[in-house]
């Protein structure tokens, strides 16, 4: 079998995350156009790559024009107010000395665009320009920004960049390690050092301080990533998510997600699930059949019912933050109560607004407030 060049040929794992990347911003651009109180939005897309593959899939950058297009007719022939950098120093892979900016620039001629949505071009260093765009947004009032940031390798990316992308409150980020290359040589590079493994060990020290972790697979990495970016973070009050993408077991990459948004992280797990409608988690080429659903597997029955049982009473706004920061949507939650109420587990819902009940209202918009009790 005849081995491609991934930096030409856009692979099946390669194109779920652009996929679910796009699936995200179409629902962004939704949400946001609806909010009065948005007046720009900002994407950046600071590795843009070269726009269309040599097997015809589309990369980022047209992913998201595809986006904004689509939204624009559908909606009346209209578009919120947006700011979009498409940046990349490098040379085409796939075209001899073009640029591969001026490669995007040149495929997005053929897109519709809307007139309120400017467009630029760059071909900056990664480090010149992400704290360009983090200025920008924070300095532009009523603005909303998306950062996607998708490098060939991890040597450019460190966490400390991530929270300048979150300071502001203003924002969301995607970010794509590649797991598989990263933690076979996180073990090395912490404890004795390589040629070239000061990026990867400068990047763990800053999430692990001087701890050096006990990483027993590629999966046991991306958890314990997880975790330190959500302590690295938590004087922001960031939400952190991931979307796992595997093509066999020794190449493994994670799309990160970023939010200090509870309604945007919402949003990315949605996306998830769509992608994934059996296990919310990630995409496998090597598709394998699990007798028993996510739910059952992660024990989220079990953890939900300790939740309510550690305190007199739950509400409903406790239930939906608790299933959220269990990677589960409030349909997953509301799944379990309602198994409950078939096998048996006795419970009550029981009103603290004086209205009737006549449900769970776990949801983001609702303006019920009730409370959940496990009856003994």
């Amino acid at each position: 079998m005849k081995r491609v060049n991934p930096k030409t040929y856009l692979l099946e794992h390669s194109e779920a995350k652009v996929n679910l990347y796009g699936r995200y911003l179409s629902v962004y651009l939704n949400v946001l156009h609806r909010a009065q109180f948005v007046k720009r939005i900002f994407v950046f897309d600071l590795f843009c790559g070269e726009g269309i593959y040599e097997n015809g899939a589309k990369g980022s950058p047209i992913i998201a024009l595809d986006c904004i297009r689509n939204h624009y007719f559908a909606n009346q022939n209209s578009c919120p107010n947006m700011t979009v950098w498409f940046n990349d120093n490098g040379i085409s892979e796939i075209e001899e000395g073009v640029s591969k900016v001026d490669r995007v620039k040149k495929i997005s001629t053929t897109i519709f665009k809307p007139d309120n949505v400017k467009i630029e071009f760059r071909k900056e260093n990664y480090e010149d320009i992400y704290p360009k765009a983090i200025e920008l947004v924070a300095q532009t009032e009523d603005a909303k920004g998306l950062f996607f940031i998708d490098p060939f390798g991890y040597k450019a990316i460190k966490p400390d960049d991530i929270r300048g992308m979150l300071v502001s409150g203003k924002t969301e980020v995607f970010l794509w390690l590649p797991i598989a290359q990263m933690y076979r040589f996180a073990d090395s590079a912490l404890r004795s050092g390589f040629p070239g493994s000061e990026p990867l060990k400068a990047f763990l020290n800053e999430l692990f301080g001087k701890t050096i972790p006990d990483f027993r697979s590629a999966q046991d990495f991306i958890e314990q990533l997880k975790a330190r970016f959500r302590a690295y973070l938590k004087d922001l009050n960031v939400f952190v998510d991931t979307f796992i993408l595997e093509r066999d077991a020794s190449n493994v990459y994670c799309l990160f997600f970023f939010t200090r948004n509870v309604r945007g992280y919402e949003k990315i797990l949605e996306a998830k699930w769509a992608a994934d409608p059996s296990r919310g988690k990630g995409h496998s080429i090597e598709k394998t059949i699990s007798l028993f659903d996510e739910i059952e597997l992660s024990g989220y029955h079990q953890k939900l019912l300790a939740f309510i049982e550690s305190a007199d009473y739950r509400t409903n706004k406790e239930l939906y933050l608790f299933g959220l920061e269990n990677c589960f949507l409030p349909k997953h939650t509301k799944g379990v109560l309602d198994g409950w109420k078939k096998k048996g587990t006795n419970f009550e819902v029981i009103s603290l607004d004086n209205k009737p009940v006549r449900g769970y209202y776990i949801d983001y918009n609702s303006e019920r407030l009730v409370a959940f009790r496990l009856l003994k």
